[in-house]
């Protein structure tokens, strides 16, 4: 069995031609052992956009920064409105199967993050940041709010 930075190392293999193409470096973060076992964090960075990632038992948290403004990749799908058109998250799915999903996310649906103007991206977030709820509870099934 492989250990988090290990899948976390092969799974940048995954993003890391579309990452480089676009101007972002990889940085190994932070690795260790938690509360909740071992983890392994690494981030694609050009100048203030990050995209950032853990693994534990899975890829964890996927996280796009522009700035100070942060956003969830689901969140970033549903409000951009792409929630139903993409692979990752794939529960279920090995880790590298999950790297190869963000892939596919980046490519179809981040655009904006990887090569958009800030302003792009940053409506998304204010949108999020307008309606935090929006796609909670019922909403988030398409029944009433």
């Amino acid at each position: 069995m492989s250990t988090p930075q290990e899948e976390l190392v092969e799974g940048i293999e995954h993003l890391r031609p579309m990452m480089e193409a676009n101007g972002f470096e990889f940085s190994l973060g932070e690795t260790g052992i938690g509360s909740g076992g071992t983890f392994a964090v690494g981030q694609f960075q050009r100048d203030d956009r990050i995209l950032a990632f853990s693994v534990r038992y899975g890829l964890g948290l996927v996280e796009y920064k522009v700035g100070q403004s942060r956003i969830t990749h689901e969140d970033f799908l549903r409000y951009s409105g792409a929630w139903g058109n993409h692979a990752c998250p794939n529960f279920g799915g090995t880790i590298q199967a999950s790297f190869a999903a963000l892939k596919q996310d980046l490519a179809n649906h981040f655009s904006v993050f990887l090569s958009g103007k800030d302003e792009e991206f940053l409506a998304v977030v204010r949108d999020r940041d307008a309606e935090p709820n929006k796609f909670k509870g019922l909403a988030a099934l398409g029944g009433r709010r």
